[in-house]
């Protein structure tokens, strides 16, 4: 397949040798229907909302017709009001409703004046700095990919936040090359199904870290010189690392969990070990709406894990904090490592993993299952038709 893709220098744009069908003209839905929260407090604050279709483009954007929408834990912490990014944007708006979301996959509508990439029919994925939770998305150009023709929309929707986000976390930040020991937390979910991607692809030792017995058989089958662990207690993590083949010392773990877990996983690496840490899903994950959302939250807060700098200097170890939605705006950054991840992350060598679908109705469901931590891959929501607020 990598022969067939090519990527080009200006970043998140790529072109399949193979010839594509003749564009088709799609007529715009009469309305955008979108999910959108006025206050940001729990995920049963969103609703749905219709709104006029944009009758104009920048000369650089494209107006997509979405099919699938990508689910992630930041969309979560957004609707939650605990994601410092998405309340900027209300901020810098002067309050007003606010529409989750960062990737999408669909068909082209139109174009701008100077986009000579993509035509209408064409299919396309990309990302956007939130925003994504509608019908109709418009977004730069440079933001969109086409899609390879095997996939499909959901399979599309699902590559670019996740796939980013763990090739960021593990290449730029983490250092991984081959031979290195690598560490996944989460490593079934939409993320951690790409971290593994990417390390196994590059020669890594990988160890996937989930919490349940019931992901192991998905986990093993799509990774199966991964060595996987079934996370127990708190107080027994770092026992577990230990008891594994070259006594737990890793030289990146990939850290979504936080809490306790983080401490564990920071007492596992070796000399010059560097753990990224990118969300904290065991502390704050399954919050609940209103009055609930504190009952769960606080203790997360104050229990969470304390790094001493000094402590850092004597192991010869780094901590790292990442998140991927304040580099948006470095285009040429993004792009050129879009480009490095399909390359040489083996992310083309087969689709993502798409858990579970949701239509595009019952979104709020899709998240609420994203939230239960019984998923495996990615979520994902679909819009087969017209949406409607039907």
């Amino acid at each position: 397949m990598h022969a067939d893709y090519v990527c080009k220098s200006m970043g998140w744009f790529s072109a399949w040798t193979s010839s594509a069908p003749s564009p088709r003209a799609f007529a715009p839905a009469a309305s955008v229907i979108s999910w959108e929260a006025t206050a940001l407090g729990g995920i049963s604050s969103l609703e749905r909302v219709a709104k006029a279709m944009p009758t104009e483009l920048a000369a650089d954007e494209v107006m997509v017709r979405v099919k699938a929408i990508g689910l992630n834990f930041a969309d979560i912490f957004c609707c939650l009001g605990l994601y410092e990014a998405a309340n900027a944007v209300i901020t810098e708006r002067g309050g007003g409703s606010f529409c989750p979301g960062l990737e999408f996959s669909g068909d082209v509508l139109r174009t701008g004046s100077s986009v000579k990439d993509f035509a209408p029919g064409d299919k396309v994925y990309g990302f956007t700095r939130f925003g994504a939770y509608k019908s109709v998305v418009v977004q730069r150009a440079v933001y969109m990919h086409p899609m390879p023709a095997d996939w499909s929309y959901a399979e599309a929707a699902a590559l670019v936040a996740q796939g980013i986000t763990a090739w960021h976390g593990l290449v730029p930040l983490g250092g991984i090359r081959k031979g290195s020991r690598v560490l996944v937390h989460s490593a079934a979910g939409g993320v951690g199904c790409c971290a593994m991607q990417i390390a196994t692809s590059l020669g890594c030792e990988v160890t996937g870290v989930i919490g349940s017995d019931a992901k192991a058989p998905f986990l093993q089958s799509r990774f199966p010189k991964a060595q996987v662990v079934v996370r127990g207690p708190e107080r027994r993590y770092k026992s577990q690392l230990q008891a594994l083949p070259g006594g737990g010392q890793f030289d990146c773990c990939l850290d979504s969990l936080g809490g306790k877990y983080f401490t564990g996983a920071l007492e596992s690496l070796a000399p010059m070990g560097r753990i990224v840490h990118l969300g904290a899903t065991y502390s704050y994950g399954g919050a609940g709406d209103g009055l609930r959302k504190w009952l769960t939250l606080v203790p997360g807060f104050l229990t969470r894990p304390r790094v001493d700098p000094g402590e850092l200097v004597g192991t010869n170890r780094a901590v790292m904090g990442y998140n991927m939605i304040w580099l948006t705006e470095q285009v040429e950054m993004l792009t050129t490592e879009l480009d490095e991840m399909l390359e040489k992350g083996g992310m083309l060598e087969r689709p993502p993993a798409v858990g579970k679908t949701f239509p595009f109705e019952q979104l709020p469901d899709a998240l609420h299952f994203l939230n239960s931590g019984t998923s495996v891959g990615k979520v994902v929501v679909t819009i087969d038709g017209e949406a409607s607020l039907d």
